[in-house]
Order: structure tokens, then C-alpha cells, then sequence
């Protein structure tokens, strides 16, 4: 089974948080190395925040927050919609995905703070280009889960296609890249 990892966020007036999963471990870890300074900062407590291996019957929180300004924005009226603040706050997640810079923009463009520098249009433009770079990030990470299945056993490329949502060519495509015969192994059952 492909081993995934979760940051696990241990404030001392809320109940923990898990975050994730994530694929890579250094991944997990610089969101970890992240988070954990942002919010300490913030709840002006300490915050721990480290790298576990996920349990999928834990709930996860998602690591990877919209950064277009539509649909960041509608996530973040949401949030100052509750009762209650949220651990970790939204743009702690956002910074601990983006960097400081980045989340920063992201985070203005979403609240209107930027200003009109831009058109509803040029807002659309963002998004649509924001989501094809996240499109483009999720077709290379299911790429690499299809490698990882293989080698971790499942070695039925209709299992795999089911399981990525990929193409039985592309699943072939990114094998054989991998310097693996898919044919060897699927003639063999």
C-alpha cells in the first residue's frame, strides 16, 4: 500500500488538526516547518507541528487550498462566517502552502484588498489559469501514484486506470517511462 504522510498540529486550546495526505515526505515537512511558526505566532501559544503517517480514518483537512480568487474568496467569507474561529485558520493553510509572498497575493486578489487593478475578466483569466496549473499538478501526481501502485504490487493496469482515473495509454505511457513492460506482467495473470 502507497504510504502517505499527514501533519499533525497540536495548539493548546483546540483540539489538534490533521492535515493532509501528502504523497512526499518532504512535502509534509515543509508545511509542517510552515505552519507551526504561522500559528504559534498568531494563537500567541505554542504550536507544534509535525510529519505522522496518515490514517485514513482520521479526518484530514485538504493541504491544497483554491487559489483563485473566486473560490478562495468564497472559502474565506465562509470562514469568517462561523461562530468560532477555525484551527488552523485559513490563511495559515494558505501560507503554509504558498510561502509568505504568494499567499500574501493570493490572499489579496481573494479579499479585494489588491484593489481594481483588475477585470472581472482578468480575475476569470486568473482562475481558469490557476486551475490548469492545479489540473496540470494533480495529472503529474496521479502519474507518479500509478508507478508507486505498480511497484507496490498492484500490477493490473485496469486496476490502476480505475484507481488514478488515468487512460489505459497513459497508464502504459508513464510505466514504460518508469522503465517498466506493463505487458510482461499483465500477461503473467
Amino acid at each position: 500500500m502507497l504510504k502517505t504522510y499527514a501533519v499533525l498540529v497540536t495548539p493548546q486550546d483546540y483540539p489538534p488538526a490533521f492535515i493532509g495526505p501528502f504523497i512526499a515526505k518532504t512535502n509534509a515537512e515543509r508545511y509542517a516547518e510552515r505552519i507551526g511558526p504561522f500559528e504559534s505566532r498568531r494563537m500567541r501559544s505554542k504550536v507544534d507541528a509535525f510529519v505522522v503517517v496518515a490514517n485514513p480514518r482520521s479526518k484530514h483537512l485538504d493541504p491544497r487550498l483554491p487559489t483563485d480568487p473566486w473560490t478562495l474568496g468564497q472559502l474565506i467569507a465562509e470562514e469568517e462566517g462561523q461562530d468560532q474561529d477555525a484551527f488552523p485558520c485559513l490563511y495559515a493553510r494558505l501560507h503554509a502552502q504558498l510561502g509568505d509572498d504568494a499567499a500574501e497575493k493570493a490572499w489579496s486578489r481573494a479579499t479585494g484588498w489588491e484593489g481594481n487593478k483588475t477585470s472581472g475578466r482578468d480575475q476569470l483569466l486568473a482562475s481558469a489559469e490557476d486551475w490548469r496549473t492545479q489540473r496540470l499538478g494533480a495529472a503529474h501526481a496521479l502519474k507518479r501514484i500509478a508507478v508507486e501502485l505498480w511497484n507496490d504490487g498492484m500490477e493490473n493496469v485496469q486496476d490502476i486506470r480505475r484507481v488514478t482515473g488515468l487512460s489505459r495509454t497513459t497508464v502504459y505511457e508513464v510505466l514504460r517511462n518508469a522503465g517498466i513492460d506493463p505487458a510482461t506482467r499483465d500477461s503473467e495473470q
